[in-house]
């Protein structure tokens, strides 16, 4: 008799309450770690945009174009249209500036809250270099250390803290980053060309495992 082909390999999603928990991928200001998302951070009229928006939609806290706007009016709107009116109306400079400062505060809290929702969706935990900065604005968020730190990124360096979530989603594969970013390869390669030890994720830290296809007694021939 012939041999009997199984059908292939299917996979099975995995829901984010088994994903093990893990630290953060690199450090906020590794940015280097990977050159092509370090340049994109560092372009502060669209780019950096984009990777905000690309990790929101990854982790399922908004669509890619409700982050997109979003992050646009706060960060690049706002400030271009003050900054208008102050070089035609100097004048206006005090009474405008603080308007800045909200927009900035503005930001850091709903980058703040979609971080939180990417840790708590894909079990990231511990806390960054930025952790001690804030440590004053712990009564903000009921002494909580994360959360805390999560807005401290964002408020000191709002593109350091998008590339470190980009880096950690496109390491691991997470969500729909992989639909805008070749994932890396999962031996040896760090997202900067040099290859240094790495362990990949393990089968249960992916979105997809493959599931068993169970073999019946009539099959084996």
């Amino acid at each position: 008799h012939a041999p009997v082909v199984p059908p292939p390999m299917t996979y099975h999603a995995v829901e984010s309450s088994d994903l093990p928990p893990t630290r953060w991928s690199d450090g906020t200001f590794e940015c280097i770690n990977d050159p092509q998302v370090c340049v994109l951070g560092a372009c502060p009229m669209g780019c950096v945009q984009y990777l905000y928006a690309a990790n929101a939609d990854a982790a399922g806290v908004e669509t890619f174009e409700t982050a997109f706007f979003k992050v646009c009016g706060l960060t690049v709107v706002v400030p271009n249209v003050l900054g208008a009116i102050v070089a035609t109306a100097p004048a206006t400079g005090a009474a405008l500036s603080p308007l800045n400062t909200v927009a900035s505060f503005a930001m850091a809290w709903f980058g703040a809250a979609n971080r939180g929702a990417m840790r708590r969706r894909f079990s990231i935990t511990g806390v960054s270099e930025c952790a001690w900065v804030c440590a004053c604005s712990k009564f903000m968020f009921d002494g909580d250390a994360e959360r805390t730190d999560d807005f401290c990124c964002y408020l000191c360096c709002f593109p350091c803290a998008v590339c470190q979530e980009t880096r950690h989603l496109r390491r691991h594969n997470l969500g729909t980053i992989a639909g805008r970013f070749k994932p890396y390869d999962d031996g040896n390669a760090n997202g900067n060309g040099v290859n240094k030890p790495y362990a990949a994720p393990s089968p249960a830290h992916m979105r997809h495992v493959p599931g068993a296809r169970v073999v019946h007694p009539g099959e084996l021939k």
